[in-house]
């Protein structure tokens, strides 16, 4: 009986430490930004995915690219994005990353600038 407790006590420790490792490690998911008005930006996120849309005087661009979140030098988080052709490569590269909510709504931080979640 002591030995079933135990092994049980240590998979469920198991359990809530994977699951906290996979938590943390997140990614965003989902789309984040604007495009409603003359021009604007959307990010979607999905699995390790990224789709950039972007809008400029009502003509949309879509550019397909993948994303790893990291850690700076500091500990700050990072996203680092990479397309392909040379019309996405402002988009490219490691950028400062954060998440959180406000009276708006959830957003991720890319660089400073708030894109929240549609």
């Amino acid at each position: 009986m002591k030995k079933n407790l135990i092994r049980f006590t240590a998979i469920a420790l198991l359990v809530v430490m994977v699951v906290s490792v996979l938590a943390s490690c997140g990614g965003p998911s989902g789309t984040y930004g604007d495009t409603s008005g003359i021009g604007g930006v959307e990010y979607t996120f999905k699995g390790s995915k990224v789709t950039i849309k972007v809008v400029i005087a009502g003509f949309a661009k879509e550019f397909d690219g993948s994303y790893k979140m990291g850690k700076d030098d500091d500990g700050n988080k990072t996203i680092t994005m990479t397309f392909e052709g040379s019309d996405a490569s402002s988009y490219s590269g490691t950028h400062t990353y954060a998440e959180g909510k406000d009276d708006t709504g959830a957003y991720i931080s890319l660089d400073g600038v708030k894109l929240y979640k549609k």
